[in-house]
């Protein structure tokens, strides 16, 4: 993605919040946010990634705003090919690993949101785009 800007991730993440604070789980308001980019609206983006919220299935597993990314990198990918799955991994692999580096090592929604160092939605949406963003392979 390289050149993007600083105003425009900001922009982009103010976005984000927005949706959250109407409803929206932390997988729809990070996939609404970037989903011009996926050549799709926001309505679409938001139902392939309903189910995401509380933890993947409201199961406290892992971070919904992190499993869009995976969801945004396969739409990013210009092949379908069964073999373009490799890159969409090793892509989507690269994005956990900065996400985990920014949480101490942490990527399950129960773990983020519990009461040592609990880290806020919000927060957790501002860092998933901005790392989907500033990542290169895309």
């Amino acid at each position: 993605m390289g050149n993007i800007t600083d105003s425009e991730i900001s922009r982009r993440q103010e976005h984000a919040i927005e949706l959250r604070g109407t409803g929206y789980n932390c997988a729809q308001c990070v996939l609404m946010t970037l989903s011009d980019k996926l050549g799709i609206d926001e309505a679409t983006a938001a139902k392939l990634t309903a189910a995401f919220g509380s933890g993947f299935g409201a199961s406290g597993e892992i971070c919904g705003a992190l499993s869009s990314l995976g969801v945004a990198v396969g739409l990013a990918q210009d092949d379908s090919a069964p073999t373009a799955k490799i890159q969409a991994m090793k892509t989507t692999k690269q994005m956990v690993d900065s996400f985990r580096d920014g949480n101490q090592g942490r990527v399950r929604c129960c773990e983020l949101k519990g009461k040592k160092d609990a880290r806020s939605c919000p927060d957790l949406i501002r860092q998933a785009v901005e790392i989907y963003l500033k990542n290169d392979s895309i």
